[in-house]
């Protein structure tokens, strides 16, 4: 009878573990789910799945590739090591070729690969959707020491697809809000975010402020060396406002020449620093033409900053609009402010 009682008392405990992890896996999914759906954008998105996966897994490195079809290799975006948060800027030195590796073997294989070694223990996620291939996660070192284990890789599995599907999201969107020349954000990406802004700084007291720029004489410039080489000058100014900005700052091409940057978190004095450097820096870059010899490039450029006296989005960009008009006024190749 002992000996029965044992038997059943221990099935039980077994399908108690079993319930217990089964619901650790559901709870695991529905967090990242939660992160996925919080945004559209991936540098907002995968921080975030970084952290609860690795958290929820209790593992002490995880890295997220993304692959490049043209070059075949996978680009790392985001990786946690330790208490570390690496984000796509940090990792570009780090790409690994598809072939001969085991990142390649799991995106080509499309199944979950568990490698285990005195060193380390790895799991290997093609990240799938739509039956198309779009990259790999890397999993190590559970913090038990224990190997993976084929019900973890069955929840790997679930979770590639769930990040698959962000990544493919954030693409489509990326898509839909980037200007195609200067990979920029386009006008109503501006006009959303403008919004954004607003409101929060009416509701929290918060600064932020807005740059807008204009390429001098471009009509001109374009009709002398050719509309190939005008949008070679689009495309390398634009990343010059990428390149000085900060990650948290939206660039955006506001309409022909005109480019606009959104600084949150900003105050006039602050912008206005920010925009004597990038007047500097554009009239001292050397733009490449399609021929000859490298190009003089300068810019006019209006600042504003929000304050309580401002009615709407709309209103802030007519500030930085005038205050653009000005500077073109007073010769160009310089920086005025709204308001004074």
């Amino acid at each position: 009878m002992t000996r029965e009682l044992d038997k059943e008392y221990e099935a039980l405990y077994r399908q108690n573990l079993a319930l217990r992890k089964q619901i650790d896996h559901l709870s695991t999914l529905r967090e990242v789910g939660l992160a996925i759906s919080g945004s559209l954008e991936l540098h907002t998105t995968l921080p975030i799945i970084a952290n609860v996966l690795q958290g929820a897994l209790d593992i002490r490195r995880l890295t997220i590739y993304e692959y490049d079809k043209a070059d075949n290799l996978l680009h790392p975006i985001v990786a946690k090591y330790g208490s570390d948060l690496i984000t796509r800027e940090r990792l570009e030195e780090e790409s690994i070729p598809v072939r001969g590796t085991s990142l390649g073997q799991a995106l080509e294989s499309r199944t979950v690969l568990r490698l285990d070694t005195p060193q380390s223990n790895e799991a290997y996620v093609p990240l799938i959707t739509k039956n198309e291939a779009l990259g790999v996660m890397l999993l190590q070192d559970r913090r038990d020491g224990l190997p993976f284990t084929e019900d973890d890789a069955v929840l790997f599995h679930q979770l590639g697809s769930q990040i698959a599907v962000a990544i493919n999201n954030a693409q489509l969107y990326a898509m839909a809000v980037t200007d195609g020349l200067t990979k920029l954000f386009v006008r109503r990406y501006f006009d959303l975010r403008m919004n954004e802004e607003f409101a929060k700084a009416r509701r929290y007291g918060r600064n932020f402020a807005l740059m807008m720029f204009d390429i001098d004489f471009f009509k001109k410039f374009n009709d002398t060396h050719g509309h190939q080489t005008g949008d070679l000058v689009l495309q390398q100014f634009a990343q010059i406002l990428q390149k000085n900005t900060r990650e948290a700052d939206i660039c955006c091409r506001y309409g022909g020449e005109e480019m606009t940057v959104i600084l949150p978190e900003t105050k006039l004095d602050e912008a206005a620093l920010l925009a004597n450097k990038l007047c500097a820096i554009i009239r001292n870059y050397p733009f490449e033409a399609l021929e000859g010899p490298t190009l003089s490039v300068t810019a006019s450029i209006g600042v504003a900053a929000h304050h309580r006296h401002l009615a709407s989005p709309a209103h802030m960009v007519e500030a930085a609009d005038k205050a653009l008009y000005q500077a073109k006024e007073l010769g160009r190749n310089r920086v005025e402010l709204a308001g004074l």
